[in-house]
């Protein structure tokens, strides 16, 4: 009795941290839409997490990754029509996107790759005010469909715990 009433309590709390919806990621999408009025995009998938699921990763995994300091991860995946065009997405485009979506953080593009055929974009939002990192963005733009990541929280936690083995070894790790 004690297991199914722990396995209820779980699957509620578990569901209650997981929605299919692109609501989160409607300003986005909504903003792209309008500075590129000749698209349209058409949402395929979307998976949202929220900070309840990311706990209880950590209890899980005895607090191994720290992951409870990420507050949402968002997945959104739309359709380009129309097809076979090109659409020209720029830095300003998902940019100014990022801006409707939180404008009070500073977006800045750190990464950007162009190959043939894919194109990515990482975008940091940053809370200037207080120094801290609170949100990466990705936008990938492959075959027709436009993929949006969006992950925020207290990224300045997870960043000092990704660079915690390197501490103290200034150098050690060399390539090639």
């Amino acid at each position: 009795m004690k297991r199914v009433l722990l396995v209820l309590i779980m699957g509620s709390m578990l569901a209650g941290c997981m929605s299919f919806s692109d609501r989160s990621m409607r300003p986005v999408r909504n903003s792209i839409i309008q500075q590129m009025p000749e698209i349209r995009l058409k949402k395929e998938m979307a998976v949202a997490l929220g900070g309840g699921m990311f706990d209880f990763l950590d209890i899980i995994t005895l607090n191994e990754a720290d992951l409870s300091e990420v507050d949402h991860l968002q997945v959104a995946v739309y359709q380009v029509y129309p097809q076979g065009d090109d659409a020209n997405f720029t830095d300003e485009i998902f940019q100014e996107s990022l801006l409707a979506k939180d404008a009070s953080l500073t977006w800045e593009r750190i990464i950007r790759v162009r190959e043939d055929g894919e194109h990515v974009w990482v975008f940091v939002g940053m809370n200037l005010d207080e120094q801290a990192l609170e949100a990466v963005s990705v936008f990938v733009v492959e075959s027709n469909e436009l993929v949006l990541i969006n992950m925020d929280g207290d990224l300045n936690e997870l960043l000092e715990y990704a660079f915690e083995p390197a501490r103290g070894h200034p150098g050690a790790y060399k390539s090639g």
